[in-house]
């Protein structure tokens, strides 16, 4: 046994970091919560059933006190219309069973008064019947509308008869208006009370039974509750009254097979003890009802649940991120050090003190690769190899002929120069020796270990001196380029952007072969990500680009420096000279911006890739284009998104003046009161010394400048609203709206409402 705890032990502590903490995470977060969360939704359901249960039996104890109150009432009522004034009620009752009308009349009017007195204006009194022994009938308030068999028939009857001078309980659930009397309501319980006088209480013994009708509200509750649950308002059911047979006593619902003997029902049963017989309350109720309310709640749970253990699960992502991932780099990166891989670098991550940490392990690993090749160099020969004659002629610090002198065998085959610019996929910090590392890399490529020479030139760029050993090169070389650019993207996370240059021979062409790799490194801001360019081919496009993008250098810098003035006026140049041209000219115009655009993004350092966040192929993209209108808008859209990232890069970075002042002008150009001192109390800088560097560094006086971007705000407003012209003039900073025409005309020669027409 302990043999075997020793195991697991050992087997734990083996596990890799990352999976101890998911199933620390699985075991102690994930599992008690939804543990507890399953718990507590049983209990929860359990609870809400019982109050749900108990509701329904609390509204039975309501109707039940309500039909025993009226119960009560309806007996106090029978014994005081029996009994008082000496049995008169019945005296004048037993008269009314006469063959002389006028007697009958007489006593009939008698019994009325009297019955009223006693009975007292109660509208729940339906009727009060007298039921003689010979057959016939006397009724105080409504005649009922039943015969007099039919009556007698009736259980209550016949109880009361076998029972002289006790009060027996019956009832009648009315099917339909004026079922049981005139004026009667449908589905109304209409409770009777009737009583069997004997010698003592009927002297004449002429009537057979007193009968005391009444409607109960109980009818009406029960009648309430089950209408509001068939509407979804309540949770009580469908109430029915039954006796002790299981007969129904009342009910206002049809027996219908939705409710009875379908589906899954909870009946709650109340006994009713009355008088001298036993009746039931019954509520059928649907079981999915009783724990609706329950779902409600239950659904509340599992969202909070949801969110906590999504919070959980954040918290859990970087946490890893943060410590977990950035510790198992740094143990991969001590691994790789113990095998003598001297080349690993990590990227910094995680919090502070960690990422100190890989700092100190890089640093550690660089002074100890220094170290060794300091020791290798010195024990190596100085004869130089074929990598310093390169690095020399690219430096220009020897020359191909003086190469050529040195080493015979340097331009001994054909060759070709292969350019590689690198990226990193991440944020661009760090990334001052991604071309070592890399070119490190790919050593272990036979092909390129064999064939090619590096010089490093700058920390995203190096060169490939390629020997030639084959007919058609092109196709290999691309080949191999493909194998460097997976081992770019698998080991370091960098993408490779690659040029092939053209076919050489000899010293002679080398120069102007390594000026054409640097010129035409810049063509990747046209192409998508790790793609491979043949600059044998498309020369004389490569060549119209470039010599075009120098006329697109004031609009690429508006761009960068976000000068929404002077990239508005370029930009309407751009467009009107898209008037003259053919489609294909277009977009080589088009073409010639972008290259302009990432040429002066990259002047800073600073990458074109992280505006938009990827790498795209502009001459795919320039392809789907078929229209001048479709090619002006993506490029509107295009300016627009570089503006808005050079303004809040430049709101962060900001320190020129002359840039600042732009940008407060471009914000406020509206206000008709900007003034000069204001722009320069602004920058804090004197007056005159700020008017004199504003024009000496824009080439224009701060008035005209400011005049000609309120123009273009003003053209800008008469093409693209309906706006009045006055209102216009005020958007644009002129309170005065014939100053505003009289400087429009003066500016374009034409007025305002002239160039809307235009327009």
């Amino acid at each position: 046994m302990d043999f075997g705890k020793k195991n697991y032990f050992i087997k734990k502590k083996e596990l890799p970091l990352k999976t101890v903490y998911y199933l620390s995470f699985l075991f102690f977060i994930v599992i008690p919560i939804l543990a507890v969360l399953n718990i507590a939704l049983i209990t929860l359901n359990r609870k809400f059933k019982q109050q749900a249960l108990e509701n329904v039996r609390q509204a039975q104890e309501t109707i039940s006190a309500e039909l025993k109150s009226d119960i009560d009432v309806m007996s106090m009522r029978l014994s005081h219309l029996i009994y008082t004034n000496n049995n008169e009620i019945l005296s004048y009752a037993a008269g009314t069973d006469t063959a002389d009308g006028n007697r009958r009349y007489e006593y009939e009017q008698r019994l009325q008064q009297a019955g009223n007195l006693a009975l007292e204006p109660v509208k729940d009194i339906v009727s009060v019947g007298f039921y003689m022994k010979d057959g016939k009938e006397t009724y105080i308030k409504n005649n009922i509308r039943r015969a007099d068999a039919d009556i007698k028939k009736m259980d209550w009857y016949r109880r009361a008869l076998q029972n002289a001078n006790e009060v027996c309980l019956g009832s009648y659930d009315t099917a339909s208006v004026n079922d049981l009397y005139m004026g009667g309501k449908k589905d109304t319980l209409i409770l009777v009370f009737a009583l069997a006088p004997d010698v003592t209480t009927d002297r004449s013994q002429k009537i057979e039974m007193v009968a005391f009708y009444q409607s109960t509200g109980a009818a009406d509750r029960i009648r309430e509750y089950n209408r509001n649950y068939l509407n979804g308002k309540n949770r009580l059911g469908v109430t029915f009254i039954k006796d002790q047979d299981g007969n129904p006593v009342f009910s206002t619902l049809l027996e219908d097979p939705e409710y009875f003997g379908s589906g899954d029902y909870t009946c709650v049963r109340t006994p009713l003890e009355l008088n001298d017989t036993v009746w039931y309350l019954e509520s059928y109720i649907k079981t999915k009802d009783l724990t609706l309310e329950y779902w409600h709640t239950a659904l509340i749970v599992l969202i909070a649940a949801v969110l906590i253990l999504a919070l959980a699960g954040y918290y859990s992502r970087y946490f890893l991120r943060s410590i977990v991932e950035p510790v198992e780099e740094i143990s991969s990166g001590l691994r790789l050090v113990e095998e003598g891989h001297l080349h690993v670098r990590l990227a910094p991550s995680g919090q502070y003190e960690i990422r100190n940490m890989i700092h100190q392990f890089n640093a550690m690993v660089r002074r100890l690769r220094a170290l060794i090749e300091e020791y290798e160099e010195r024990m190596h020969s100085t004869e130089k190899k074929p990598a310093d004659y390169l690095a020399a002629l690219m430096r220009h610090e020897m020359t191909p002929m003086e190469v050529r002198q040195a080493s015979a065998e340097f331009f001994a085959e054909r060759y070709t120069l292969l350019g590689f610019w690198v990226e990193s996929a991440g944020p661009s910090e760090g990334e001052n020796d991604l071309a070592p590392r890399l070119e490190s890399c790919f050593e272990r490529n036979p092909m390129y270990a064999s064939r090619c020479t590096a010089y490093i030139e700058k920390p995203h760029f190096f060169a490939a001196f390629y020997r030639i050993v084959e007919e058609d090169y092109s196709g290999r070389v691309t080949g191999m380029i493909r194998e460097l650019q997976k081992t770019a993207a698998k080991e370091l996370d960098v993408s490779l952007w690659a040029c092939i240059g053209r076919e050489a021979f000899g010293p002679e062409a080398f120069v102007e072969l390594a000026a054409e790799i640097r010129n035409k490194m810049c063509l990747r801001h046209l192409y998508g990500k790790n793609a491979v360019v043949n600059l044998s081919e498309q020369q004389e496009r490569d060549e119209n680009l470039l010599l075009h993008a120098k006329r697109y250098q004031r609009l690429a810098n508006a761009l960068y420096t976000a000068d929404e003035k002077n990239m508005a006026e370029e930009k309407e140049s751009l467009f009107a000279g898209f008037e003259s041209r053919s489609r294909d000219e277009m977009i080589g115009e088009t073409l010639a911006v972008i290259l302009a655009v990432g040429q002066r993004f990259s002047m800073d350092n600073s990458r074109f890739t992280d505006i938009f966040g990827q790498k795209f192929d502009y001459l795919e993209k320039m392809e789907r284009f078929t229209d001048t209108r479709s090619l002006k808008l993506w490029l509107t859209n295009y300016f627009a998104w570089i503006m808005d990232y050079s303004a809040s890069r430049l709101r962060i970075t900001e320190t020129d003046v002359i840039v600042r002042a732009k940008r407060y002008l471009t914000d406020h150009y509206e206000d008709a009161d900007l003034s000069l001192a204001k722009v320069a109390e602004y920058v804090e800088l004197n007056e005159k010394y700020f008017s004199n560097c504003f024009t000496k560094e824009t080439g224009e006086t701060f008035s005209s400048y400011l005049t000609a971007l309120r123009m273009q705000k003003a053209r800008e407003l008469l093409k693209t609203t309906t706006f009045k012209v006055y209102e216009i003039s005020e958007m644009a900073g002129y309170h005065n709206v014939e100053h505003f025409n009289r400087v429009f005309k003066k500016m374009n020669g034409i007025t305002p409402a002239q160039y809307r027409k235009t327009m």
